[in-house]
Parts: structure tokens; sequence; C-alpha cells
């Protein structure tokens, strides 16, 4: 059960992170942010009568922690996403999205079979894999990373906005798994509490513009139920398996951002990344079978 209320996580975050980066193209990212994270909120709310759990501060604690990393995260990425590749800069989250959650996994006593283990290895390989590019340098842009080994490099935009979104997202998945099992949906409704309080006053403070162009305002509400969709998958994931199992298949989505990029803009998928999506079905499979 587990294992595919994570891989519905990571459809669903790799659906969410392709949706905000175009939105952010066409609007400022703070308020695509927010008018998303205002219509979570509604569906929580909507839904939260029917969901059996008692009223829980902790779990509210540890849902506003999360919160306030995973906008960090997310106002990364759609920037990112915005500027560079999706193909590159969502990848490149990823890598640390997985990899802080396994981190801190294995140091609370998570011990995975050996099977398991491996898939971990092979998801975090594939990870790498799929944020490498051989995209040659954008003139009159910055220094591109280049491997002093002479071979692929990291595209030279966006890259700095992945490695934080990977930060974030990686600190929101250990929050939001501390929070306590029979909590229901209230650590969700914390975590979207704090996101509009940050953001809020971001947008409010920081000249950000307000207005949406026409007919974005759909495309904003998909955007809020893809993200409560993921968020959801992924905390229900962790109250019946293994943190350290449980991130890194949830982490695998942005070879559903880089699938989509490539149906719908068109954007390469290069030898290495292609490795790389079939690393991440083998780890899945791994996990599943450890």
């Amino acid at each position: 059960m587990e294992i595919l209320l994570a891989l519905g996580a990571a459809v669903s975050y790799g659906a969410a992170d392709f949706a905000g980066g175009v939105l952010s193209k066409k609007a400022a990212v703070f308020l695509v942010i927010l008018v998303s994270q205002i219509v979570s909120l509604a569906l929580l709310l909507a839904v939260l009568p029917l969901w059996e759990a008692d009223y829980s501060r902790e779990a509210i604690w540890w849902g506003l922690a999360a919160g306030a990393a995973g906008l960090a995260g997310a106002s990364a990425l759609y920037r990112g996403l915005s500027v560079g590749r999706m193909s590159v800069v969502a990848p490149i989250s990823g890598v640390l999205a997985a990899g802080i959650p396994v981190m801190v996994g294995v140091w609370l006593g998570e011990r995975p079979g050996p099977l398991a283990l491996t898939g971990v290895v092979v998801g975090l390989v594939a990870v790498v894999a799929v944020s490498r590019t051989t995209e040659p340098r954008v003139s009159a842009g910055p220094t591109p990373l280049a491997d002093p080994r002479g071979g692929s490099r990291l595209s030279e935009r966006g890259v700095l906005e992945g490695l934080g979104a990977g930060v974030g997202f990686g600190l929101f998945f250990v929050l939001l798994e501390r929070s306590p099992t029979d909590s229901g949906l209230w650590p969700l409704v914390g975590t979207r509490v704090s996101m509009l309080v940050l953001v809020g006053a971001l947008v409010a403070i920081g000249g950000t513009s307000r207005t949406l162009p026409a007919g974005l305002l759909p495309h904003l509400c998909v955007l809020g139920l893809l993200n409560v969709l993921a968020d959801l998958c992924y905390l229900l994931a962790t109250r019946h398996g293994l943190l350290s199992l449980v991130a890194v298949i949830s982490s695998m989505y942005p070879a559903v951002t880089v699938v989509l990029a490539r149906s719908i803009l068109r954007e390469p998928i290069e030898m290495q990344q292609g490795l790389g999506l079939g690393l991440a079905a083998a780890s899945v499979v791994l996990i599943t079978l450890g």
C-alpha cells in the first residue's frame, strides 16, 4: 500500500511541478503559490469533517514547520522551472529531496532490508542521472557549472534554485512525517496555514503583482488540487511505511516532470536522463520486493 501511495505522490508532485513551472512564466511566482494554496486549503477544509480524527495541536505545529520548508522549496523550484529547463531543474531538486529523508530515517533507526536498501541507492543514482545534461552554454549567460572531468554538466540556469528546492522539499518530507499518525488531515491544514501566512506577507510587502492573466485561475485550481493530492498520498504513505523508502519513491517526481516537459514542451531527453528514468523504475521494483 505505501508503495502505491508514494508513487501517487510522485506522479502528483511531478505534475504539480510542471504546472507550477508553466504558470510561473505567466504570473509572479508568489502569486501562483498564494492562489493555488488558497484552493488547497479550501479543499482540505471541505473534506476535514469527513475524515475521522481529533484536533491535534502537535500535528498543527509539525504542519506549520513543514509548510515553511515546503514554501521555500516551491518558491525556489517554480523560479528555477520558469528560467531553466524543466528536465534539468526538477531532477536537481530531487537529489536532496530524496537524500535528506534517507539520512534522517537511518539516523532515527530505520533499517531497510537488503533489496530495499539497494533500491534506495539505485533511486538516488537515478535522480542524479536524470539531472545531468550536455546542454550547450547559452550566450551572454553566467558561467556554466562544468564537469571538471570533461563530461556532461549541469544546466547553468536554475541550478541554485533546484538545489534550494531540494533542501526545502527534503525538510518538508521529514517534518510532515513526524506528525502523529492518528492526526488525520490536521498536519496538512498546518502546512497550508503556514504557507498562506508567509507567502501572503511576501506578496503584500514585496511589491508582487496581484493581477492574474485572463484564464489562469482554472489552471491554478488544478495546481491546488494536485498539491493536496500529492501531500495526502505522501502523508498516508509515511503512516504505513519507512520514511527512508517512501521519501525516495516520492522524490521520483522529476521523472514525471521530465516526461511531461518532453511530451508537451518538446524538451529533449538526453541519453543519461533516459538511463535515469530506467533506473528510477528499477528502484521502485527493488523497494517493492524488499
